[in-house]
């Protein structure tokens, strides 16, 4: 079972968690979602668990995986121009901390 917790947006943990990304998407009208992920979340296939749901439900997504372990305000700055180039208006982090670091600064610098 999922848990839902709300804080500033929503954030889903636990099993069938990520089957809630097409829920949440298409309830808010997203469009276009900035899939944040590391290079070896990639590698192990992790991330390709939440694009097979973006892609099933017919959700367009662009993957951004120039993630650093303890960016610096360049990586921060590169992620920001990225997600505001590709047209996203909702971001999804896969799993690992390091996006996770990234993503939270972007979606701040981004506002």
């Amino acid at each position: 079972m999922a848990n839902r917790i709300m804080l500033n947006e929503t954030s889903y943990h636990g099993a069938g968690a990520i089957q809630e990304i097409a829920t949440e998407a298409k309830a808010h009208g997203f469009q276009k979602a900035f899939v944040c992920s590391d290079p070896d979340l990639i590698k192990f296939g992790v991330t390709k668990k939440v694009t097979d749901v973006l892609d099933k439900n017919g959700l367009v997504y662009e993957i951004y995986s120039d993630i650093k372990p303890n960016p610096t305000i360049q990586n921060v700055q590169h992620g920001v121009q990225a997600f505001k180039d590709s047209g996203a208006d909702y971001l999804i982090e896969s799993v690992s901390s390091l996006p996770i670091r990234n993503l939270k600064m972007c979606a701040a610098l981004r506002a």
